[in-house]
Parts: C-alpha cells; structure tokens; sequence
C-alpha cells in the first residue's frame, strides 16, 4: 500500500513538475504540442524529450484546469490546413506567477549550494579541472543573467 502511494506521489510530481515548466514555455508565446516538446528537449539540454503521449493529454488537462485555451490557426503547408495551438489564460497566467514566486527561491539555494560548496568539494577530491570549467561556465551565465534582467 505504502509502495503505491509513493507512486502516485511521484507520478504526482511528474505532473506538476511538467505543467509548471508546459506554463513556462507558453509563457513565450502559444506554441503546438510538438513545439512544446522540443522545446523541453532544448532546456534540459537534450536530456529529456517527453513523449507526446504525455504532452497532449496534459494539455487536455490543462485546459480541463482553465489554464490554456486551445486556438486553431489557419495555416498553409500544415496537414488539414490548420494547426491547433496553445495559449496561457488569464488563470494561467495566474499560476505561473505563483509556481515562479515559489520555485525561484529554492533555484536560487541550488545555485548558492554549487557556488558555495559544491565547486570546492570537487576540487578537494581530484576534480579541479572539472570544477573550474564550472565556475567559469557558472560565472558566464551569471554575467549574461545578469544583463537580461537588466534589460527587464
């Protein structure tokens, strides 16, 4: 019994976890489900590549939820003429508000963990050059996050 509600916690969190970063990525601009999925594949850096027998139906979900409106778009080129496409509602953009005011934080402690601790540990245990390509890889990004939230 406990293994099966650990399962469902996790398939819980999958969930979540995917509708939160699906928000994030229309956040951008409507997009179609395959555009969503490979755009997920480019964050996590062609580490994952959900199955479109995850994405639509979530999409149904989210729109069962309020979050996204499905928009068909007259479109030539594309089979059937037309292309069924995604966009925030009001309520979503709502939640993303809410998952971002929540998950920014604990991104933020990541990046302090690694900055912190994490490159020195490496370095203490025969991985300094690993750990320097890091840092300077780390410190690369901070420079360019840096410039795009000042740019607003």
């Amino acid at each position: 019994m406990q293994r099966e509600a650990a399962e469902v916690m996790g398939s819980t969190r999958y969930r979540d976890t995917l509708i939160w970063l699906m928000l994030l990525i229309l956040s951008q601009k409507p997009m179609h489900g395959y555009e969503i999925i490979k755009k997920i594949n480019e964050l996590t850096a062609n580490q994952w590549k959900p199955a479109a027998g995850s994405i639509y139906p979530l999409l149904s979900y989210m729109k069962d939820l309020g979050l996204i409106d499905v928009v068909v778009v007259e479109e030539e080129g594309v089979r059937g003429g037309r292309k069924i496409v995604y966009a925030l509602t009001d309520k979503g953009w709502r939640q993303l508000n809410e998952i971002l005011t929540r998950k920014v934080q604990i991104y933020a402690n990541f990046l302090d963990l690694i900055a912190s601790s994490s490159l020195k540990a490496l370095e203490e245990h025969g991985f300094a050059d690993s750990a320097k390509a890091l840092r300077s890889k780390l410190l690369e990004w901070a420079t360019q996050f840096q410039k795009r939230l000042a740019e607003g």
